[in-house]
């Protein structure tokens, strides 16, 4: 099942059936205008009547259009043996995947075709096209493959059509093989090109939402067709439906510039051009400042057409460090693992107004290419050092849109920790609409956890701050209390306390409904 869907898979589409015969590569294809299990066993009645042969089995893939009661009853009521594919394996449908892409895909392109006018239009196309692919299309067929190590060797029977395979093929009865001869000899393969190709046309105009032209005289087309068959290849690819070739990168698109030749002619005449031959080198002796008679030549306009085009470039700029570069090879070998910010440090410390900070890139790729050659050479260069000059970074960085607004934030915070960075931007949006964009949130997201992470360490670090231990905490004794209990200076006084411990109180917690947490007991031994 092939899906015309264009570029967006919604809303309804037209679909393509195609069924393949793995043993003579027969194909058929005929176009669904909604999927659906009625109309899927309707197309598939048509198809079993024109099939050249007997259909003995069906194997589907999972899709919801093939696994339903519907198509299973019509199945066992004509004695067709009924088999679907392991789920997520795409290669046990290798041979109606490659009919997808050969004969659908590479027909129809890759459009969208809706309603009843996109299926009448599909089921023309399919109505030429399986006597083309049938009949006057010849493929390969896999006899053997054989591998030796990571070498694989195949070998293919001779290239033949569906119909010629039928022919060759004991199973099929002598009245369908004398049928399959007559229809050979009347079709004609180029009214039949000619056919797909108005089709073509045709699904072109009705993906692009116009209305489909009206019948047109057939011998008129396949004689425009004839004559102009013979320069088609000039042109590329011709199907209407194929896609166009992307243009070159813009890089390369200077290359493609050419230097056009002016053609002077007189009227009523043809064009003519009179280029100079090739110069000779000049003799000694002879006065270089008197012009030289270089001799003529007459050229045609079919000749100026073999003349290739005189591709132009792009001056390059010099390169900047010409006259530093021996000082800089000599500290390199000095310092082959020396920053190339701290080279450049030097430099504009050295040459002001010279050198600026932007050659940060031209000089960086001289330098690796140096460190690159003397690898070669053997030289042994260590992982790169930061930079030691200590001239100050210039970082452009913005200016902070909620500077002014951010102890007003706070306030909010405080008040309600668990609101979310959007709805507090949300909040001050529609108090400054003009201040604030939508863009600017990712920014208080970015200083809202960074709240959050100090609120968090002042709960743990800053119990000391909570109502509860300003009630508990005792003062602290003076200078002179200290020095009647340690001593007058001090020397029996015990360490001073870390830092985690003189705000932590264990033992004076509170619960979650203002009760103090008992005293924790001695751990377990």
């Amino acid at each position: 099942m092939v899906a015309h869907c264009g570029d967006a898979n919604r809303g309804s589409f037209v679909h393509s059936l195609v069924l393949t015969d793995i043993a003579s590569g027969w194909t058929e294809c005929t176009p669904l205008v909604v999927r659906e299990s009625t109309l899927l066993v309707e197309a598939l009645e048509r198809v079993r009547q024109s099939l050249p042969f007997a259909l003995r089995a069906l194997d589907v893939d999972n899709g919801a259009e093939f696994i339903n009661e519907t198509l299973i009853q019509y199945c066992t009521g004509h004695g067709i043996e009924f088999t679907r594919s392991r789920p997520y394996r795409k290669n046990d449908q290798a041979w109606i995947e490659q009919k997808n892409g050969s004969v659908v895909r590479r027909m129809t392109g890759y459009r969208r075709f809706e309603g009843i006018a996109g299926a009448q239009a599909l089921a023309r196309l399919y109505a030429a096209s399986r006597f083309f692919v049938n009949f006057f299309q010849p493929s390969f067929k896999l006899a053997e493959k054989t591998r030796e190590g990571a070498q694989v060797t195949k070998k293919y029977h001779t290239p033949q059509t569906p119909s010629e395979r039928l022919l060759g093929h004991g199973a099929i009865p002598a009245e369908m093989k004398v049928n399959l001869q007559a229809v050979t000899t009347a079709l004609d393969p180029l009214q039949l090109l000619e056919e797909i190709r108005a089709v073509q046309s045709h699904l072109v105009v009705l993906a692009d939402g116009g209305l489909l032209p009206g019948p047109t005289s057939d011998e008129q087309n396949l004689t425009g067709f004839l004559s102009d068959l013979s320069g088609a290849w000039r042109a590329g690819e011709i199907r209407p439906t194929h896609t166009r070739e992307q243009s070159p990168p813009r890089y390369l698109r200077h290359i493609q510039i050419a230097v056009t030749v002016p053609v002077v002619a007189a009227a009523g005449t043809a064009p003519r051009l009179t280029m100079p031959k090739s110069v000779e080198p000049l003799v000694s002796g002879v006065n270089p400042s008197c012009p030289l008679a270089l001799p003529m030549v007459e050229a045609t306009p079919e000749s100026i057409e073999r003349i290739p085009p005189i591709a132009t470039s792009r001056p390059r700029r010099p390169f900047a460090f010409t006259l530093v570069w021996p000082e800089l090879a000599r500290r390199l070998e000095a310092r082959p693992n020396i920053s190339i910010s701290e080279l450049l440090d030097q430099l504009i410390a050295e040459y002001p107004g010279r050198y600026r900070p932007s050659q940060f890139g031209a000089l960086s790729r001289r330098v690796n290419a140096w460190r690159k050659d003397a690898l070669a050479r053997g030289v042994i260069i260590g992982p790169c050092k930061h930079r030691t000059s200590g001239r100050p970074r210039n970082y452009r960085t913005r200016i902070d849109p909620f500077k002014g607004d951010w102890p007003q934030m706070c306030e909010h915070l405080e008040a309600d920790p668990d609101q979310t960075g959007l709805e507090l931007f949300a909040c001050f949006q529609a108090r400054n609409p003009d201040r604030y964009q939508a863009g600017q949130l990712r920014t208080l997201q970015r200083r809202l956890k960074t709240w959050r992470a100090q609120a968090a360490r002042r709960l743990v670090f800053g119990i000391q701050h909570h109502p509860l231990g300003d009630q508990i905490r005792q003062p602290q004794p003076s200078l002179s209390v200290e020095s009647q209990r340690w001593g007058k200076d001090g020397a029996d006084a015990p360490p001073p306390p870390t830092p985690l411990s003189t705000p932590i109180l264990l033992d004076l917690l509170p619960r979650g409904d203002g009760a103090l947490l008992p005293p924790l007991g001695p751990l377990p031994r």
